[in-house]
């Protein structure tokens, strides 16, 4: 289980909308998460006391429709193998190996380690956990 840290609050713009053409969604569509994305700004209320306005050029709104969709959609991150499965939900990502040996484990691992770094994301491994079980099945004699 791997964790992005501040996934819906790092997510790049230029990147974000890159993935999204690539991956084949309409123009119409992009357009409008273009104007969704863009020209967003913020401000801090604090004991009465309100901020300058501040332009938000990352991320996306982390309690929206949208946002967990985006994170998702836009991601190209995919598996070294394909024995190997990720599933996605929002920023949660899960890498499946079926495998008994670290050995298998780790160049997978990497791989989503070089894809967070190209993609400007961070990857929080105080909390990733890696699950082992041993065989559902035992042969019996």
């Amino acid at each position: 289980m791997i964790d992005f840290s501040k996934a819906f609050d790092l997510g790049d713009h230029p990147i974000l909308l890159a993935e999204l053409v690539r991956s084949g969604l309409p123009n119409r569509a992009i357009n409008w998460i273009i104007s969704y994305l863009t020209g967003r700004i913020q401000a801090v209320k604090c004991n009465g006391k309100v901020s300058a306005d501040a332009n938000v050029n990352t991320g996306s709104v982390q309690w929206s429709g949208i946002g967990p969709m985006l994170f998702v959609m836009a991601s190209d991150l995919h598996t070294l193998s394909n024995v190997n499965v990720l599933m996605k939900y929002a920023d949660d990502t899960n890498l499946l190996v079926p495998t008994y040996s670290d050995l298998e484990l780790a160049p997978e691992f990497d791989n989503v380690k070089q894809w967070a770094t190209q993609n400007r994301m961070v990857i929080n491994l105080q909390k990733n956990k890696q699950i082992s079980g041993a065989p559902m099945f035992t042969h019996c004699h």
